[in-house]
């Protein structure tokens, strides 16, 4: 008896384990896992060219053409993010915008003081709280990157930063805890305020020489830091720069810093 007990007991949780995996099975399966290439010959169309009902399954997508505020909102929405900020149904982990423009115009894309596109820039709160993104790669034409862009995107392990970028945003990557390495390129000359703050998964990161300042808690936070060197272009550090940055065993600051916030 004591056998037979077991062994229904053993069939049952055999069974629940099973249907669990077949449900979740069959929750991913409308899943579109390829990489979806749209190519846009008007800014603002992009909601036009994906049917509704593949609008919350696709996990890749590469854009080419111009894009403007009416587009990054509908993309948005398909990385889990609404105009409102509240949670989607959208599945989108890697978008590839490297052949893609930002233009100014269409609608605000995110409600937070309504935000529109500019040409060439990431604007403020692009991408914010769009956990869901895992690769991100930017149009090749963006020289600035808005404040809060980033700000949330837990999910984000690896970034391209256009070559042409000149400055990294307030709170541009605060809490992007995914993310392990970075490479600023040479045109950055600015480091924002809290612009890393949280990020406790960076473990490498090189500043370029072009950089002249880094603001204040820009780096606090990055507990997984182990070694920084500031180049000898840097002249001011921003109070608390480098606060909670447990890890840290090699810091070098330049002779040429004369200024450090305290």
């Amino acid at each position: 008896m004591r056998n037979f007990t077991f062994k229904g007991l053993f069939l049952a949780g055999l069974f629940m384990v099973l249907g669990c995996l077949s449900i979740k099975a069959a929750a991913d399966e409308g899943l579109i896992t390829r990489q979806v290439t749209i190519k846009l010959d008007e800014a603002g169309t992009l909601p036009n060219r994906i049917a509704v009902s593949r609008k919350n399954l696709i996990t890749n997508l590469k854009i080419v053409g111009k894009i403007n505020g009416t587009d990054l909102k509908f993309i948005r929405e398909m990385a889990g993010r609404d105009f409102n900020r509240e949670k989607t149904k959208g599945k989108l982990s890697i978008l590839d915008l490297s052949e893609a423009k930002i233009v100014a115009g269409g609608d605000a894309y995110v409600q937070y003081g309504n935000k529109y596109t500019s040409n060439d820039k990431l604007g403020d709160y692009a991408f914010y709280r769009c956990s869901r993104l895992t690769n991100l790669i930017l149009p090749s034409s963006v020289t600035e990157i808005g404040w809060g862009a980033f700000d949330g995107c837990s999910g984000l392990t690896s970034m391209t930063i256009p070559s042409g970028v000149t400055w990294i945003g307030v709170y541009a990557f605060y809490g992007c805890s995914g993310l392990t390495s970075l490479t600023l390129p040479s045109s950055v000359t600015g480091i924002g305020s809290e612009a890393f703050k949280g990020c406790s998964g960076l473990t490498s990161l090189t500043l370029p020489s072009s950089v002249t300042s880094v603001g204040g808690s820009a780096f606090e936070g990055c507990s997984g830091l182990t070694s920084l060197t500031l180049p000898s272009s840097v002249t001011s550090i921003g109070k608390w720069a480098f606060k909670g940055c447990s890890g840290l065993t090699s810091l070098t600051i330049p002779s040429s810093v004369t200024s450090i916030g305290i």
